[in-house]
């Protein structure tokens, strides 16, 4: 295992560029997934830590040596595809132990009939049988060895990629959007079962995803990446608790975090549709604006802040959301509710909307988290704008 250093890494494509000086450290035995949008550049950015593409400008340093120009069969990387590539004429058992014939064999001893009496070449057969079905047994999937893929549902054949991956006793596991191709319900037993194999093998994952769900359960960490860059890289716990940028915070949580704009009067308090809130930021800006989990918002009286019609609501069982439609504002205000509150958020009702200041986020006209916001123990009094 080894710490993975990435340095103002740049990938052009012709006159697109990609990746914009990206920079990031992979401590060794670290779950980091790469999370963001398609087309964002997280996809290019493992290929290029596997070997498969070329940066145009940057380095990649694994175990502190530069693996610029070393190929990807010598980096001692496993790399997890999203379409399992799997050989579909070879049992389960071969399609793990390929990437150890390859490494392991010469030409001769990987000859059909003639290498079996290569010297080395039995000795080397029953490592590596071993070896094998230690991974399958990892995996639970040793009573599928003699199956051809074909025989194996999606997430069995998932979990073969994973046992080649594993024989190779890699430095980092990398894995591209690996369940991306199952259906709900094995996604979500297969992410735990990845979860599971990295606690027990300690090693480096790279992992690769546009679902956050998947990078939120799974990661030490999370690297949110948007337009070739990485726009924070922390816990999960941080990313969305204390979002550094609206784009993270807005892609981070579901469903999708509330955006308000506000502005700031004299005193330098903010005001939501000409009332004032108890939050002062230390300077006066333009383009404000104020962010609230559903969570954050609960249904409140005659002294409710906000006040609104009920245009939508999905019923998850343990969980109601709301969608409220607020004169002032351009988009709809979501709320978490409690099942019991199913009654006073029927269609069409009206309803006030109140929320929990302490748990508001602010941010600039460019994006950027306002972090000197005071929160007021009262209410200031209302003055003339």
């Amino acid at each position: 295992m080894a710490e993975l250093a990435i340095e103002n890494v740049t990938k052009r494509f012709g006159d697109t560029e990609v990746l914009k000086g990206v920079s990031l450290t992979i401590q060794d035995g670290e779950f980091l997934s790469l999370v963001g949008p398609s087309g964002c550049g997280k996809s290019t950015l493992l290929r290029l830590i596997a070997g498969l593409e070329t940066q145009t400008s940057g380095s990649i340093r694994l175990a502190g040596q530069d693996v610029q120009g070393v190929r990807a069969a010598d980096r001692n990387l496993s790399m997890v595809f999203q379409s399992y590539a799997l050989y579909p004429h070879l049992s389960v058992r071969d399609n793990i132990a390929v990437p150890l014939r390859m490494r392991r064999m010469t030409g001769r001893q990987r000859l059909p009939v003639v290498g079996r009496v290569m010297p080395g070449a039995r000795a080397a057969t029953r490592q590596m049988a071993a070896d094998v079905t230690h991974a399958a047994k990892t995996l639970e999937i040793d009573h599928l060895l003699d199956r051809k893929p074909g025989q194996l549902s999606g997430g069995q054949r998932q979990r073969v990629a994973l046992a080649r991956a594993m024989v190779r006793d890699p430095a980092a596991f990398l894995l591209d959007e690996p369940l991306s191709n199952l259906d709900a319900k094995l996604r979500v037993q297969t992410r735990v079962e990845i979860a599971e194999l990295h606690r027990r093998l300690g090693a480096t994952f790279v992992y690769v995803t546009h679902d956050q769900v998947e990078a939120m359960t799974m990661s030490s960490r999370i690297a949110v990446m948007m337009g070739g860059q990485i726009l924070q890289c922390a816990a999960p716990d941080q990313i969305y608790e204390d979002p550094a940028d609206i784009q993270v915070a807005e892609f981070i949580g579901a469903p999708k975090i509330n955006i308000l704009p506000v502005a700031t009067a004299p005193d330098l308090t903010l005001t939501l549709l000409g009332q004032n809130l108890p939050l002062r930021v230390a300077r006066a800006t333009t383009g404000l604006r104020l962010g609230l989990r559903p969570q954050a918002l609960h249904l409140a009286g005659a002294d409710a802040r906000l006040t609104g019609i009920v245009a939508h609501t999905e019923n998850l069982g343990a969980e109601l959301f709301a969608q409220i439609e607020v004169p002032g504002l351009a988009q709809r205000l979501v709320m978490r509710a409690e099942p019991t509150q199913r009654s006073s958020l029927r269609l069409g009702a009206p309803v006030g909307i109140d929320f929990d200041c302490r748990a508001a986020l602010v941010f600039d006209g460019a994006g950027q988290r306002v972090r000197e916001v005071e929160h007021l123990a009262h209410l200031p009094m209302v003055e003339a704008l």
